[in-house]
């Protein structure tokens, strides 16, 4: 597990940690003409997927053939990179992958301590 996963109560899935600290990149209908609104490109150093935020599906094989609930890291890093789930409060900033979010209009988003969240900034 990477080292901005570990919680307080070892609540927060290996997944959810790739999708942070890997190194992807997320391209949306505005920067990849071909996709649909709410169609995404993740791209990484082991492939390209498609993630549809809509429909909650990728088509990596992490996701076409286990399923996971809380989504593969493609289907996560998209959430994370738009603001949709916000980066724990918690997580090691300098673990978290620069470029989340880069190419997006929308803005990664972290947990605060009183319980809002913020713009995320590395």
């Amino acid at each position: 597990m990477s080292e901005a996963a570990p919680t307080p109560d070892g609540q927060y899935g290996e997944r959810a940690a790739k999708a942070l600290t890997e190194s992807m990149t997320v391209l949306d209908d505005q920067t990849f003409s071909e996709l649909q609104d709410e169609e995404f490109l993740v791209v990484s150093p082991t492939g390209t997927y498609r993630v549809d935020a809509i429909a909650e599906t990728c088509d990596c094989p992490d996701a076409l053939h286990r399923a996971p609930d809380e989504g593969c890291k493609h289907r996560l890093r998209v959430a994370f990179a738009r603001g949709e789930r916000p980066i724990p409060g918690w997580a090691i900033r300098s673990a978290i992958d620069k470029d989340l979010g880069q190419h997006l209009s929308a803005d990664p988003r972290i947990a605060t301590a009183d319980g809002r969240t913020e713009v995320f900034e590395p």
